[in-house]
């Protein structure tokens, strides 16, 4: 969980816009407008804001058990997922915008500025915040940036079980419950567990992952109808780590099914435990308050390498073997408040919140005091063993403690135009001590302690302007800031943190008696105090941060309902992200950002049968294309990833009311599809999996 461990030292928190990959199917569809006017008669913004939550920026479509790993985010304007796509139950990490998303919501909060993984057979659909935009629509007001938001299964008024089993290639074999039930007479209690459990292989040598998942939920509605949830989750798995291989073009020609590290150093076994309590209280129809209050626990052990990568001529080259185990505490409690009032013609629906979150990340590494032997590219042997017997070791605290308060105003004008003020401001004190009294991973004895304590303001506005039931016209600005934790300086101070501003412009018009919508925007990020590293300390233990990096671009997305039965999402996203200044030498500055193809194009289609002889049948196709992307940064002249290109197709057919078989198809012209995050992946080959699922 390498990346996990990378994403928890990145705090993120800023503006969003949002779409929705699969909402619910009680969704409103009314406009913003004709909300506006029943809202004049009906008084109610509370309500209006939840139609909004469900509805806007959305695709209508939702699976009957999870998201798809394969193809989550793919089908997204403004996203790319830098990552093979994997047949797994995770959801896989996003880069929004040309950035990466550094913090996971959950049913529509974040449980503080962390990223978690997510076992995606919880969820029952996925949002996606990118940009300030999303405000206006009564998304993400909490003031997140470039987030994923998981809204996650509860419990309803139903009595079911489901279950599914999954087989597919590359020896995947996974089975997931659902299990719903009222416990009282009076439908006030309610509970859901969903679990599953999964054996991962890979078509690369020697990875494999087994886990398991289970998650119980209690939901309770007084009498005058305030409602009490508790949510508990036990994840756990044992993997074997897939590295990659080294950026450089000869590794595109090794055999896909090469792998460039010492297995015996890379098993891992990762937990989390996270508990989450949720209280709601409705003072009236127009105002209410929510207290949600979230402890996770996360803990791994796992293998890495001081110097790995390529030789230049025939070998992968490791440096020293390390065994980490690390560790990580949140602890975030927020509440928030919801309410509408009118000023004269003004109908104001206002949010505030409070937050106070406390993160605690501990680590210790042994450094075995020899050099791994390097591994012939052509004629691999793969050490059976590793010995830290006598191993340097280091190891490290860094605790960050964060008291926010948030708000906004969004401001209905008249039936046409609507304006948003808001902001946040963070309170944010970080402290991290490091101890390598060997030097075995800084280059030179060092015991450092670093702290700072300092407050941020990050603005936010916009306005929308409605001519008509069915177009909608709108520009946003945010700005945000994440915190460089785990970014050292020399001079013992607490590192400034990434400032971004995001400007937006963009119209949304809905067609064919509102089955169909079309929309397209105009973004421009600009990232400051990028951190890189300090030219002065050849080890990399210390950075600066006088980097800069910016992306600007168009989102383009159609989708809906273009026939009965057929519907359709088309979505296409233009941008160009870079660094756009580094001090260092040689410098990165005009590179162009990994994981940030200049266009990406993806189609879908499914058609549902409703009557004859072929009455639940389901048919689906998709494509998906990535332009060319820079393999290294900064960027190497000529070393480029050829385009992605995946063809998929689904079939899916109900055999009765209780059992449904589902088949879906990958990369069925089976495309390399390489990406970078450093180190190069091979895409995953052409993959088929079959699902048959009974509920009861």
């Amino acid at each position: 969980m390498r990346a996990t461990l990378v994403a928890l030292l990145c705090i993120c928190v800023g503006a969003a816009q949002a779409r929705a990959e699969e909402p619910r199917e009680d969704e409103g569809k009314e406009t913003l407008q004709s909300e506006g006017k029943r809202r004049g008669k009906e008084k109610s913004g509370a309500k209006e804001q939840n139609k909004e939550q469900n509805k806007e920026r959305s695709q209508v479509e939702r699976r009957a058990d999870a998201p798809n790993a394969q193809t989550l985010g793919r089908d997204q304007s403004g996203v790319y997922v830098n990552a093979p796509a994997t047949n797994s139950a995770f959801s896989p990490e996003f880069v929004m915008r040309g950035f990466p998303a550094g913090v996971t919501l959950f049913d529509g909060a974040s449980h503080g500025f962390t990223a978690q993984n997510v076992d995606l057979s919880t969820v029952d659909h996925v949002e996606f915040y990118k940009g300030p935009s999303a405000m206006l629509f009564g998304k993400a007001l909490g003031g997140y940036g470039g987030a994923a938001d998981y809204i996650r299964k509860g419990p309803t008024q139903e009595t079911f079980a489901r279950a599914v089993a999954t087989k597919a290639s590359f020896d995947v074999t996974r089975f997931t419950a659902d299990i719903n039930a009222p416990l009282n007479d009076d439908k006030s209690l309610l509970f859901r567990t969903t679990g599953s459990t999964q054996s991962l292989g890979s078509f690369v040598d020697f990875t494999r992952t087994r886990s398991f998942d289970i998650a119980p939920m209690l939901a309770f509605t007084a009498d005058n109808g305030d409602r009490v949830s508790l949510r508990a989750e036990h994840n756990g798995a044992r993997l074997v780590w897939r590295d990659g291989l080294p950026a450089d073009p000869v590794f595109q020609h090794v055999p896909k099914e090469f792998y460039a590290g010492l297995p015996a150093n890379e098993h891992e076994t990762p937990f989390f435990d996270d508990l989450t309590l949720r209280y709601e209280h409705a003072f009236n129809k127009d105002w209410k308050i929510a207290a949600v209050v979230d402890y996770f626990l996360y803990a791994d052990r796992w293998g890495w390498f001081t110097g790995w990568g390529y030789d230049g001529f025939q070998s992968v080259v490791f440096g020293s073997p390390v065994r980490a185990r690390t560790a990580n505490r949140s602890f975030d409690a927020q509440l928030r408040l919801n309410g509408r009032f009118d000023t004269g013609f003004l109908s104001h629906t206002v949010f505030l919140g409070l937050e106070h979150w406390d993160f605690y990340f501990g680590y210790n590494n042994d450094v075995a005091r020899y050099e791994a032997t390097p591994l012939n590219i052509f004629a691999p042997v793969y050490s059976p063993g590793v010995s830290y017997a006598g191993a340097f070791w280091s190891n490290g605290v860094a605790r960050a403690i964060s008291r926010s308060a948030y708000g906004q105003d969004l401001i209905d004008l008249n039936e046409n135009w609507r304006i948003l003020v808001g902001g946040r401001y963070d309170l944010l004190s970080q402290r991290e001590r490091v101890f390598d009294p060997f030097g075995a991973l800084t280059g030179e004895p060092t015991s450092s302690l670093s702290k700072g304590f300092k407050g941020y303001f990050s603005p936010r506005a916009g306005i929308l302007y409605r001519p008509n039931e069915e177009t909608q016209f709108f520009a946003a600005y945010g700005k945000s800031l994440i915190p460089n934790t785990g970014v050292r300086i020399q001079s013992g101070e607490a590192p400034p943190p990434q400032q971004d501003s995001q400007y937006e412009l963009g119209l949304r018009r809905e067609f064919l008696d509102r089955k169909m919508s079309f929309e397209v925007g105009l973004f421009d990020v600009t990232r400051d105090n990028v951190a890189i590293p300090n030219p002065a300390n050849p080890s990399g233990f210390y950075s600066v941060v006088t980097g800069q990096q910016h992306s600007h671009g168009i989102e383009v997305n159609l989708g809906g309902e273009i026939l009965p039965n057929l519907k359709i999402n088309a979505v296409a996203t233009f941008l160009h992200a870079l660094v756009s200044k580094d001090d260092n030498i040689p410098s990165q500055q005009g590179s162009d950002l990994l994981g940030a193809p200049r266009r990406v194009y993806s189609f879908s289609a499914n058609y549902a049968f409703d009557s004859g002889d072929l009455k639940g049948l389901e048919l689906g196709a998709s494509y998906y294309y990535a332009s060319r992307l820079d393999a290294t940064l900064p960027n190497t002249y000529g070393f480029t990833l050829a385009p992605q290109q995946m063809l998929g197709a689904s079939l899916g057919y109900t055999l009765n009311d209780n059992l449904k078989l589902e088949i879906d198809a990958a990369n069925l012209t089976n495309q390399s599809n390489w990406t970078s995050n450093g180190a190069l992946y091979h895409g995953e080959p052409r993959t088929v999996s079959a699902s048959l699922s009974y509920k009861y």
